[in-house]
């Protein structure tokens, strides 16, 4: 596997991926190969409006199977020259996933990370503060745009699918941003467990 997404990253061409037991038969991704190693894949999405929208690492033990090139590869890569679109390397090393986390928070400001097997309806944005070979400390932002004044521990290897970069993270740092000294919200208005339902 790992051969030939380096062919699809070589030759530019959209790639389908699909993780059948955690997106089920009708999901996948479609997006450009900017990275990969034994364990991870790093891609830039194609969303469904044919725009480039930030990054997603998923992880090759999860991948049950992938189209190259896309389905629609040629028509997704004449639009995207159209628009002046290109593919960018967001320069983040996948060889290490807790100095990665760290290294997309502090570059990108937030990360949105998903944990499918255990709880498949939801994901947690924020900022890593702090990782290690087990755990993660994340600086969670709600759905409102706030930060919570508490940081939240998860499990790294929980992890299944990290995304950053992309419009939606964009527009929570934009929000938060305008806030100014209501930035934060108090920890009594948390939803349970710190969780926000997943933006898919």
């Amino acid at each position: 596997m790992l051969i030939e997404l380096e062919k699809a990253r070589t030759r530019n061409n959209v790639v389908r991926i699909f993780r059948e037991e955690l997106d089920g038969p009708d999901g996948w991704t479609d997006g450009f190969v900017v990275d990969a190693n034994e364990e991870m894949v790093l891609l830039q999405l194609v969303d469904d409006s044919v725009r480039l929208n930030g990054y997603q690492i998923l992880f090759l033990e999860d991948i049950s199977d992938f189209a190259h090139p896309a389905p629609f590869n040629d028509f997704q890569k004449k639009v995207l020259a159209l628009r002046g679109e290109e593919v960018v390397d967001p320069e983040v090393e996948l060889d290490d996933l807790a100095v990665l986390l760290i290294d997309i928070s502090e570059e990108f400001g937030l990360v949105t990370l998903h944990r499918e097997e255990i709880e498949p309806d939801s994901c947690e944005i924020g900022r890593v503060v702090r990782a290690d070979a087990v755990t993660y400390e994340l600086e969670e932002i709600g759905s409102d745009a706030r930060w919570f004044d508490d940081t939240f521990e998860y499990d790294l290897y929980d992890i299944t699918r990290i995304e950053f970069g992309g419009a939606y993270e964009d527009a929570l740092l934009i929000a938060n941003d305008d806030m100014g000294d209501d930035a934060y919200e108090l920890s009594d208005d948390y939803p349970d467990d710190g969780m926000i339902e997943s933006k898919d």
